[in-house]
């Protein structure tokens, strides 16, 4: 049997064995990313609980990558990406503000709290908010 047959028998046999399974999702990943680093904290500090919180992560996230109850498991994911919604949404507004530094400022309105956006280089501008219309003087 050559390699190239040997790899797609294995890759079709392992997709067959994962339909209607939930998969791998962003749920799973965060539990099994948490206990590597409780396995690493248990090898530095030698707490064997740390061990334990591992060995729970790897066969919680087992699970529910091998689960057939999809609807549980997405209920389960969804959960949790409404709750890191906030978050990553903060980070990637950061990364904005970062990555456009140099051409622009970002404000936000006193009255509705709206970011805005204003070129840099400017001086001392009025800035009327888009949303709410109110206006207010900064440097830009």
């Amino acid at each position: 049997m050559k390699w190239q047959e040997l790899k797609t028998r294995v890759r079709l046999g392992l997709q067959r064995f994962m339909y209607g399974r939930n998969g791998v999702d962003e749920l799973t990943l965060l539990v099994l990313s948490v206990s590597m680093v409780a396995v690493f904290f248990s090898a530095i500090f030698r707490q064997p609980w740390l061990q334990l919180l591992y060995y729970v992560g790897v066969f919680g996230s087992l699970y529910r990558t091998l689960s057939k109850s999809l609807v549980k498991r997405r209920k389960e994911n969804f959960a949790f990406l409404q709750r890191v919604r906030k978050v990553r949404s903060w980070f990637r507004i950061q990364q904005k503000i970062v990555s456009e530094r140099k051409t622009h400022r970002h404000f936000k309105c006193p009255a509705c709290k709206q970011r805005l956006r204003v070129p840099v280089g400017k001086g001392k501008i009025t800035i009327t908010c888009s949303k709410c219309g109110e206006k207010f003087s900064r440097k830009s």
